[in-house]
């Protein structure tokens, strides 16, 4: 699977550099916490490169201390939905082994849009997650049931004729714009079936026991007009929960937050120490 991240053996130098050497600035892990180390799974948005919004993100969580993995997922531009919303958690979990592998004892949730479904769908139905981090979370098949109905009447009769792995072209949404998505029925389905597993508001109800959760919208975003009601305020109560609106549109959310980010999940993990 294609990974951003550098070759391991420089990987492993670059890590025992950084624990060698202070890190000037806030975000300096806590000593306490040495013998330790967080792991971050970072996921991007539909039809988007693995960092192409989250550069910002992935190198202060990196300069914090923590270990990142940014995988590419089946909704990347380049592999353009090749594999459904089922197996996405499945590629997310082999991200979270490769950290641990690395030597991560914990594990966070980094996403964003699409990708932030997807941590929160991973959360519902794994166990073990440390913390979510929700940025401008999009993709709401419920929502969007009226506009899709054509189409996903065809791709459920598409899988009831036995064509469910054939490609054909389906509408989708980004950005609150429609295109056409070309993939296989089945697939379609496990992304955009208001009943399947991609609905946020069911899906964080599924989120046992409760996980810290930090939910950022940007007020530019047409998604922030659902507010906490939508899908945050049905997770699980955490003290250590937030909900925070930037002033950012869908796309610059990360880069706007990335700080927020970073220094939310080092509390997180400070405040475990000795525990």
């Amino acid at each position: 699977m294609p990974r951003t991240s550098p070759p391991r053996l420089r990987l492993a130098l670059c890590l025992a550099l950084c624990l060698a050497l202070p890190l000037a600035g806030s975000l300096h892990p806590s000593p306490a916490r040495a013998a330790e180390l967080l792991g971050v799974v970072v996921l991007h948005d539909k039809n988007e490169t693995p960092e192409k919004h989250l550069a910002e993100t992935v190198r202060l969580l990196r300069n914090t201390g923590f270990l990142v993995d940014t995988p590419e997922m089946p909704w990347s531009r380049k592999r353009g939905f090749d594999a459904s919303y089922q197996q996405s958690l499945v590629e997310i979990g082999l991200s979270v082994g490769e950290l641990r592998a690395r030597g991560a004892t914990q594990v966070a949730l980094v996403g964003h849009g699409l990708g932030a479904n997807a941590a929160l769908g991973y959360a519902a139905t794994r166990p073990g997650v440390f913390a979510i981090v929700a940025l401008a979370p999009s993709h709401d098949p419920e929502r969007n049931r009226d506009v899709f109905m054509a189409d996903l009447r065809k791709a459920h009769e598409m899988v009831m004729s036995g064509r469910g792995t054939e490609r054909s072209a389906f509408m989708d949404m980004r950005h609150g714009k429609d295109y056409d998505l070309s993939t296989t029925a089945e697939i379609y389905l496990s992304y955009s079936d208001p009943d399947g597993p991609a609905v946020m508001p069911r899906t964080v109800e599924g989120i046992k026991p409760p996980v810290p959760l930090l939910w950022v919208v940007g007020t530019n975003d047409p998604l922030s007009r659902l507010g906490r009601s939508y899908a945050f305020s049905k997770a699980p109560e955490d003290p250590k929960s937030r909900y925070e609106e930037i002033l950012a549109d869908h796309g610059s959310v990360p880069a706007e937050s990335a700080r927020l980010v970073a220094e939310w999940l080092k509390e997180l993990w400070v405040a475990t120490a000795g525990k």
